[in-house]
């Protein structure tokens, strides 16, 4: 499997923890627990973007050596 293929599918399995955090905390019925998925939202989020970053890196260093 190509690298930037392996992180485009990370990117997308970010993505879709994130969204089934959202669920939990939508389904939470006590604060805390609610928090706790919030939280997580915003730890995939924040994966999300490190992997973005690195794919465009990448991208970058592959068109300069092409």
């Amino acid at each position: 499997m190509d690298l930037l293929k392996l992180i485009e599918e990370a990117i997308e399995d970010e993505r879709n923890a994130a969204a089934k955090y959202r669920k939990g905390a939508e389904l939470a019925e006590d604060p805390e627990t609610r928090s706790f998925f919030e939280q997580l939202v915003g730890w995939e989020q924040g994966h999300e973007r490190i992997l973005r970053d690195r794919l465009a890196a990448l991208k970058i260093i592959r068109g300069n050596h092409q």
